[in-house]
């Protein structure tokens, strides 16, 4: 019989969920993957947030559906480990010993193998069909049950950790994947895949980018600092999103959330910033003196869509040292990016906003004179010359991070969102919210190519360089003593 997705959620909803832990109602990219899945593509896979009851709608429900409305009769089922894998199936084999009138309306008769890694039904027709557990990188090549290969391989959290920690073991991985896995089934096979993508070089990830693979990836909600589209509001309300990613700030943990519910993994052993040179300002970081500039990458734009004018603000001190202390960030139109300008020069009273130097500025540039004319109030703006290669633009900031010249506050609330915004860089030109990279490269940038060097003088006032100009002019030093009395 040929599946569909209305199969699937009647099979759920009057069989199933009777039976599950504080049932909710089908959330909409439940009926979504479970379109996918009963669609005619040889190869889905789905990238979904944790606790979102993926195996429960995709691996027990689905897998159920499969072989009760007899689409196939010869199922895989492949977990992360042998023991993850026979956990799932010993949920689908409970449902069809215990479930009464699912064994009624579908004529199960009896078990014809009843093992932990194995089973076998009979129904009362005397239709047969078969689920075997395995986990990953164990033997599937060639297996055959009545002459027939596998018909469905359902991979559910396929990965853990120890699959994913060196790029050596990810590409052993993949190729057993390719090789041995998917090529066990019979010719016309499908292949069904979900889980959480745990880095971005992990075979989940690859298969989100495969065009010979229909795939899907959802997040929890739009993106870390951004609590809209919420994937299931039913079961995970605004509140209780931000209640979980506290949790791992406060572990300082923030990659982690984005990983678990974002779907958005860090590369942490090949990123071009790296989480461990993300220095927390100390107590005498924050009373120490600094030359304060802004880094500014522009965008001019309400859509909800659309990039974000970005503006970074960091001091460097006697030692050379940059500490980032600020960070603006915001979909405006060019009146309100005008107003940030004048707000951020009242609060910090920078040396100097360093700005790219492009369309965007020479348009801004005349409306912020005129208003600078209009105000009285002066702000100082240095145009650097513009970068179209991001990686090479970042270059500054990231030989500035591994050797450990900058420090930042950790305690600032604008400081998780910049930190996971800055950890999902790249390279790539084309990646999304990259504005506070782009603010805090130009910043960097600035200070090498303007403020490279600080010196003790530049901390004085105008009244101290000319104190200690008139001090130098007498007799006997610098400080005004007398060589001979010394007072």
């Amino acid at each position: 019989m040929k599946l569909k997705c209305e199969m699937v959620e009647a099979l759920a909803g009057l069989y199933l969920s009777p039976r599950y832990d504080e049932p909710k109602a089908t959330p909409e990219f439940h009926l979504e993957c479970w379109r996918r899945y009963c669609s005619d593509s040889l190869a889905c896979a789905t990238a979904a947030p944790r606790k979102h009851a993926k195996s429960t709608a995709l691996t027990h429900d689905y897998g159920l559906a499969v072989a009760l409305y007899r689409e196939e009769q010869y199922i895989i089922i492949v977990g992360s480990s042998e023991d993850m894998a026979i956990e799932n199936l010993n949920d689908i084999a409970n449902e069809l010993r215990e479930n009464e009138e699912l064994r009624r309306d579908f004529l199960i008769k009896d078990f014809v193998v009843d093992q932990k890694t194995d089973v076998i039904v009979e129904c009362k027709d005397g239709y047969q069909f078969r689920f075997i557990a395995r986990g990953a990188e164990q033997k599937i090549r060639g297996r055959k049950w009545n002459g027939k290969r596998p018909g469905l391989i359902i991979f559910d959290d396929i990965e853990d950790d120890e699959q994913v920690e060196s790029k050596d073991r990810r590409a052993r991985f993949r190729k057993w994947f390719f090789r041995a896995c998917k090529q066990s089934l019979r010719e016309g096979g499908k292949i069904r895949g979900h889980g959480t993508i745990l880095h971005q070089d992990s075979l989940l990830n690859h298969l989100m980018k495969n065009k010979s693979w229909d795939s899907k990836l959802y997040k929890a909600h739009t993106s870390f600092n951004e609590f809209t589209n919420i994937l299931w509001p039913d079961a995970f309300s605004e509140e209780r999103l931000k209640e979980i990613r506290q949790e791992f700030i406060n572990e300082g943990d923030s990659a982690g959330y984005s990983q678990e519910y974002l779907n958005d993994p860090r590369d942490n052993d090949e990123a071009y910033l790296r989480r461990e040179d993300f220095i927390a300002m100390s107590e005498e970081d924050y009373e120490v003196s600094k030359i304060v500039c802004v880094g500014v990458d522009f965008a001019i734009s309400k859509m909800d869509t659309a990039n974000r004018t970005s503006f970074t603000i960091g001091g460097k001190d006697i030692r050379n040292l940059l500490h980032f202390i600020d960070q603006r960030t915001g979909r405006w139109d060019t009146s309100e990016m005008i107003e940030e300008f004048f707000a951020i020069n009242a609060r910090w009273s920078p040396d100097m906003f360093f700005v790219e130097e492009g369309i965007i500025w020479k348009a801004v540039y005349p409306i912020l004179r005129e208003e600078m004319r209009v105000r009285d109030a002066w702000i100082p703006v240095t145009p650097l010359l513009p970068t179209k290669d991001k990686k090479v633009r970042g270059r500054s900031l990231q030989k500035r991070m591994r050797s450990g010249g900058c420090r930042f506050d950790k305690q600032a609330s604008w400081y998780p969102d910049f930190e996971d915004e800055l950890l999902k860089f790249t390279g790539d030109a084309e990646a999304t919210l990259d504005d506070q990279f782009d603010s805090a490269a130009w910043l960097s940038r600035g200070f090498d190519d303007h403020k490279s060097d600080v010196d003790v003088d530049d901390f004085y006032t105008e009244e101290e360089i000319e104190y200690l100009a008139r001090s130098k002019s007498l007799k006997g030093g610098g400080d005004g003593r007398s060589s001979v009395t010394g007072y």
